[in-house]
């Protein structure tokens, strides 16, 4: 079971559950996502936000639960971890998706992956979870350019000429020119960044020139800018730096473990300018009535 289903978007597919799919598959087992007809001899169940587990509550079936939603510690065996997935799982699906690389060396006080996968680590090469039938490729990877294999699966994306989305963001403050070349070669529709916290103000404003002068248009570059965090109150400021810029903005208004947004004072949020593509404006226009 797939506790993150929202019927009022698109699903992201849960990577575990298609990968706990294929194994059973293999098996000769049955497989059903969400609301079989027929009462299961075993459910798993996955949740990546902690606000949608209790969505659990009254399954009676045995259950094996997991997912950052649920439990940080629980893991897939590496049969399961290690094999590509189902992507008919979710029949809408026209992508492949996985990590390369687990883990991150980071400790921003707002991120549970260092708690959850430890410090970064390579994990799978690109092949192990792109099904060649797809033509575009998610990269779940945490913080890509840390990883001691950056190299090997930026080289295997150009040289497949796959179309990829660096879905979780890169690391701006370790660009480096070899690093920029890479990203200018690769293909891609968006080249994604963040820019949390102003202690690193110098390495966002380095690293936009840096892809600049690569060759790399700004309106190829997209910025996560978390906003409402303990208290925070300079994300007005970081998107002013960014906008000078003319890079796509997007807001990430930070949710607790209950799933609840903290309230946005609303001196801060008329400060608030929209600027980036068309799909961030309902972002803007819900961060701008908070609280009104």
């Amino acid at each position: 079971m797939d506790f993150d289903v929202n019927k009022r978007r698109r699903t992201f597919p849960n990577l575990a559950l298609m990968k706990l799919s294929s194994w059973h598959k293999a098996k000769g087992d049955e497989i059903f996502l969400n609301f079989p007809l027929c009462q299961p001899d075993l459910i798993y169940a996955s949740c990546v936000f902690t606000w949608n587990s209790k969505r659990a509550v009254g399954l009676n079936s045995p259950i094996h639960s997991g997912g950052s939603g649920i439990d940080l510690k629980v893991k897939l065996p590496p049969e399961i971890e290690h094999i590509m997935p189902d992507y008919t799982l979710y029949p809408d699906v026209d992508f492949s998706l996985g990590f390369t690389s687990r883990g991150c060396n980071r400790k921003c006080p707002w991120c549970i992956v260092p708690e959850k996968e430890g410090r970064i680590q390579a994990w799978a090469s690109v092949y192990e979870f792109w099904d060649r039938r797809h033509k575009k490729i998610i990269l779940l990877d945490n913080n890509l350019l840390a990883s001691p294999n950056w190299q090997e699966t930026l080289t295997t994306l150009i040289k497949e000429r796959v179309e990829v989305d660096f879905n979780q963001g890169l690391d701006i403050r370790l660009l480096d020119e070899e690093k920029a070349r890479y990203l200018n070669q690769v293909r891609t529709k968006i080249l994604r960044f963040a820019f949390d916290d102003m202690a690193y103000e110098r390495a966002v404003r380095k690293g936009i020139e840096l892809l600049l002068n690569t060759g790399i248009s700004s309106r190829k570059l997209s910025f996560y800018v978390l906003v409402g965090f303990d208290g925070d109150n300079t994300a007005k400021e970081r998107v002013e730096i960014l906008k000078s810029y003319n890079v796509d903005i997007y807001p990430m208004v930070y949710k607790d473990r209950s799933g609840e947004e903290p309230k946005l004072e609303p001196s801060t949020l008329s400060l608030y300018g929209y600027h980036g593509s068309w799909r961030n404006l309902r972002k803007f226009q819900r961060i701008l009535t908070k609280g009104t």
